[in-house]
């Protein structure tokens, strides 16, 4: 099936609400995510643990999202992406607010394993469903946004945990922030009832009556679709699409993807969620740990709008590949000021500052990009689960390794595996600037070249 109608369409209503909507997820996820920063304050104090299971705990949110993506990504690719899309904010909120409760290192570890679990199956819900009605020409910033409400996520719980360490101590200040969090989802349950399914999974599947319910829901918004009973295809069984997400042809995907998610786990940690941690064991206080950390988020904040707004321009691999090589020069700087014993809490606050511009600005943006441009409609959930199954891995290993180096062995990690990252990413990528995900399936995964580019498109 021809899917110009919804390619070269200027960016309305619809797209605009969808995004929103699919947008709220990635905002819980950075404020579940980043509470963590406050709660690592508290909880070795409140738990009796070492700095080691401190990290191991809080890793766990990866695991669950790692998980999550993984067997949510199948059923995305099974059943589609709406139902749960709408019945994962149910999970996300419930489980932060157990989260809020926990009384001992274990039961924290399973309640953020769970909240991580319904949060990694909301991406792989979600993100495919904005990629598959998203134009061409405005793809890359669409799914972009997630990222923005990810980082605006994080800078709330961030701020909101300084101000609460303030008024009522750090040991409470991480509980508020998980209550905090279950607000936004458990109203999110009925607004994204009203979206429809994705168009393309369900003509790809042979849906027909789903494909006349999301007809109904798109000409509400005056988008009209003509869909005949020879565009439909056949359903395909969760092992046929597994095996073909596997298969050889979809090889280079699969190895970027990979690359990119975990590159970028194993160098933005000690900046995240690890920062306030890393600036008390150097003697910074409480509150000012997490002043560093609101700063940090703040100007990471500037840098996803940034590329946010170019990144249909400029392309996905020029903008991986920059943020990755210059994210080592404030690392560098910082490493130098360690060796040479000039090194101040406030230099180390900037540097911090600026990595996190440079590396979530640019990386961190493009996580949620290539994942669901590659691997095909029937593949799409798949896509995105695999980019982050492996959250979990680099996660754990990045606090481990942390607690194990130091501080200034931390600081020289992050300043030499950026570099590497970047040339092996300079390698590996694939541009989807400016290609329908229809091209895009048959250059990678299929190997022909029938679709068309959004040029292709303007010229038609």
């Amino acid at each position: 099936m021809d899917y110009q109608f919804l390619d070269d369409r200027v960016t309305d209503k619809f797209q605009k609400k969808l995004s929103v909507l699919a947008a709220v997820g990635p905002f819980t996820d950075g404020f579940n995510e980043f509470g963590a920063s406050t709660a690592l304050l508290a909880i070795a104090v409140l738990f009796h643990l070492s700095a080691i299971m401190s990290s191991l705990i809080l890793a766990s949110y990866w695991i669950g999202v790692g998980a999550g993506g993984m067997i949510g990504g199948i059923f995305s690719d099974k059943i589609g992406r709406k139902t749960l899309f709408v019945y994962d904010t149910i999970g996300m909120g419930v489980f932060a607010l157990i989260s809020a409760i926990s009384f001992s290192g274990t039961f924290f570890f399973f309640s953020r394993l769970l909240l991580g679990f319904f949060i990694g199956i909301d991406y792989v819900a979600a993100l495919p469903l904005i990629s598959e009605y998203s134009p061409i020409k405005d793809r890359g910033k669409q799914l972009s946004f997630q990222k923005f409400f990810f980082t605006l996520g994080a800078l709330l719980a961030i701020g909101e945990g300084l101000a609460l360490t303030v008024l009522v101590g750090v040991y409470l200040a991480w509980r508020y922030i998980f209550i905090t969090a279950a607000i936004p989802v458990f109203i999110l349950f009925f607004l994204r009832k009203s979206m429809p399914e994705s168009l393309r999974w369900a003509v790809e599947n042979g849906k027909e009556e789903r494909v006349k319910s999301i007809k109904k829901r798109l000409n509400n918004y005056g988008i009209k679709v003509n869909v005949d009973k020879n565009d439909l295809g056949e359903e395909t069984s969760i092992k046929d699409n597994i095996k073909k997400f596997f298969s050889r042809p979809n090889a280079r995907a699969l190895i970027y993807i990979f690359w990119l998610g975990t590159a970028y786990s194993m160098t933005i940690n000690l900046v995240s969620v690890y920062e306030p941690k890393f600036l008390s064991d150097l003697g910074a206080t409480s509150t000012l740990s997490l002043l560093g950390s609101v700063i940090s988020a703040a100007l990471g904040l500037l840098g996803t709008f940034i590329v946010m707004i170019t990144v249909d321009k400029i392309g996905r691999k020029n903008i991986g590949v920059a943020g990755f090589i210059l994210s080592s020069i404030p690392m560098g700087i910082m490493y130098v000021a360690f060796t040479l014993h000039f090194a101040t809490l406030p230099l180390i606050m900037s540097m911090f500052a600026i990595f996190y511009f440079i590396n979530v600005g640019t990386i961190g943006t493009l996580q949620y990009v290539p994942a669901v441009e590659l691997g095909g409609t029937r593949n799409r959930g798949l896509s995105m689960g695999w980019d982050k199954l492996w959250e979990f891995p680099t996660a754990a290993g990045a606090f481990a390794l942390y607690a194990f180096l130091g501080p200034i062995n931390s600081v020289l990690f992050d300043t030499i595996m950026p570099v590497i990252a970047g040339i092996i990413l300079y390698i590996l990528a694939i541009e989807t600037k400016d290609k329908s995900l229809e091209y895009i399936e048959d250059e990678t995964i299929n190997e022909n070249e029938e679709a068309h580019t959004f040029k292709d498109v303007e010229e038609e």
